[in-house]
């Protein structure tokens, strides 16, 4: 053991020293077995801060323990997940029956073990440059329920150093922050300038502003500030009211690093932008020395983020297909507040899922938000908790009123937006398959209470209505027997299926695999089932020919 939890000896100094009095690793010495005992161990001893505080108060003790190794396979590995959760197991079991005892034996100068609630063990297998490993990465898994989470990394000798780095951030809540473009003289021709970058590290609070727009995977990389020279002395520290947090180069020993170190402690203060898409700048943070030390801030008053993306950016295409005063409606009818009582939070959650089941998000993607006047009364009443009968009766008309239009060949395509109407009897009949299968979704969705249940049935039997074969469709069935051939991909017809369809559960990729026709398995290879085990040998008669020959 290098040090205790011991205040004095958490420091870097207190460890080199250490570690040149070990010296080289001695044939015989205890491997990596006795070092990860030794420091699931060490989670146990109490330190000084959890022992100076009362017996009563109950606080979580929980730990992370980075095991450096060499494994052959991944069974090596196992082996050393088994030996910490045993050592865990008979830790914990000595801490519970010394707990009892020392409420009674206060007296006592020796610390009681801890019990250790979570432990997030990270084994790093190094490998040599050139040498193929047998061992895999495998991501952080919880076992001993969820007591101990075990995280394995492959990493070469060289990769070592920066991958501790990287693992030090999250532990210490830290963020690393890429200042780009620094303009620096160069020493063999002062006249010319080469603009460098500097990594450096601080607490993660720093980045509060910027990672609010930024998604998990964003969050973990570097942030890139870029340098904005400074026109005095000042530069932008006179904006920075608010916190201050401590910054060290990551690479101290690199030149573009004690460069920046020395402009900073010479008295001047840098603001740092972030890089803006549309030009322009922006200022978010600024780096000064106090105190010998320096020091990065978020400037007051001013916003860190990026011209918000355009909506034709993500899904849905155009900017003017979104329905954005119905979704600016929507929002308004579900305002979220707390509310006094048991399951307030259960309904709340229940009445946004039945309002968002069924909510198209673009005008080209759906008909019965389109229809206006026709189907104003029953998208307006259903999405209702509960509905009178005089409600009831007023959707049932407004479906009957559906199924006279249906049954004249009529579609109301004055309502509709030109990109959207149709001339064509298929193009009306695609239409109205598409405008029953969005009432059921919508009514389906909304169907909790026994008045939605009874106007579902009512839609069903009008959709079912006009679902019995005509002459027409059953001259297509034979055209398309007569068509269609047995190499032909399914579904490469008139499509008769999608009218019972629903057009709200749309199939993900794992069903189209699984639905997704498959050729008869073909019978196996008639040496292989003769060889078993064995390697099949092609052609064995030629081989016995031969050697009757011979």
């Amino acid at each position: 053991m290098l040090n205790t939890w011991a205040v004095a000896q958490q420091n870097l100094t207190h460890l080199l020293n250490g570690l040149c009095l070990v010296g080289p690793v001695r044939r015989g010495a205890g491997g990596d077995v006795e070092g990860l005992v030794a420091a699931i161990e060490a989670l146990a001893e109490p330190s000084p801060d959890q022992s100076s505080r009362p017996a009563e108060r109950h606080f979580q003790n929980r730990g992370r323990v980075i095991c450096i190794t060499s494994a052959r396979d991944n069974d090596s590995i196992k082996n050393l997940k088994d030996i910490a959760h045993n050592t865990i197991v008979q830790i914990n079991k000595k801490a519970s029956l010394a707990q009892p005892a020392s409420t009674s034996e206060s007296t006592s100068s020796t610390p009681q073990p801890l019990v250790i609630h979570y432990c997030h063990i990270v084994i790093i297998n190094v490998t040599p440059e050139n040498a193929e490993t047998r061992v895999t990465n495998q991501p952080l898994t919880e076992i001993a329920g969820g007591q101990i989470g075990v995280e394995v990394i492959v990493s070469r000798a060289s990769a070592l150093a920066n991958l501790l780095g990287r693992l030090v951030l999250p532990h210490y809540k830290l963020a690393t922050t890429t200042v780009t473009g620094i303009p620096m003289k160069e020493e063999q021709n002062a006249s010319s300038s080469a603009n460098y970058d500097v990594e450096i590290i601080h607490a993660a609070d720093a980045h509060a502003g910027l990672r609010a727009s930024q998604t998990p995977a964003e969050a973990l990389e570097s942030v890139v500030l870029r340098w904005w020279t400074p026109r005095g002395a000042e530069g932008g520290a006179g904006g920075c009211c608010g916190a201050l947090w401590r910054v060290t180069p990551a690479d101290v020993a690199s030149r573009p690093s004690a460069c920046l170190v020395n402009f900073l402690l010479n008295g001047r203060s840098v603001t740092l932008e972030v890089p803006r898409k549309g030009g322009g700048r922006s200022a978010s943070h600024v780096l000064a020395a106090q105190g010998g030390e320096l020091w990065i801030g978020a400037l007051g008053g001013r916003t860190p983020y990026d011209d918000p993306p355009a909506l034709s950016e993500g899904a849905g295409g155009r900017v003017t297909d979104y329905r954005i005063k119905e979704f600016g409606a929507l929002m308004q009818q579900n305002r979220l507040h707390p509310m006094r009582g048991s399951g307030a939070n259960a309904r709340a959650r229940a009445r946004l899922q039945r309002h968002t089941t069924y909510w198209p998000l673009t005008i080209s993607s759906t008909l019965i938000f389109n229809l206006g006047s026709v189907l104003e009364p029953l998208t307006r009443l259903v999405v209702q908790e509960t509905l009178t009968d005089e409600e009831v009766e007023t959707c049932r008309n407004v479906l009957l009123s559906l199924l006279g239009m249906e049954s004249r060949h009529e579609f109301p395509t004055a309502q509709l937006p030109s990109n959207m109407r149709g001339k064509s009897s298929g193009r009306r009949e695609e239409q109205w398959r598409q405008v029953w299968g969005e009432l059921e979704a919508l009514v389906r969705a909304h169907a909790a209470a026994p008045q939605h249940r009874a106007l579902l049935r009512v839609l069903l039997d009008c959709r079912a209505h006009n679902n019995h074969p005509s002459d027409g469709e059953s001259r297509a069935t034979v055209i398309r027997a007569t068509t269609d051939s047995p190499l032909s991909p399914v579904g490469a017809g008139n499509g008769a299926s999608s009218s019972t369809g629903d057009v709200w559960a749309p199939r993900n990729v794992l069903d189209a695999l699984l639905g997704a026709p498959r050729p008869p398995r073909r019978p196996d290879f008639a040496g292989r089932m003769a060889a078993g085990t064995r390697v099949a040998t092609l052609y064995p008669q030629l081989q016995q020919d031969v050697e009757t020959t011979h």
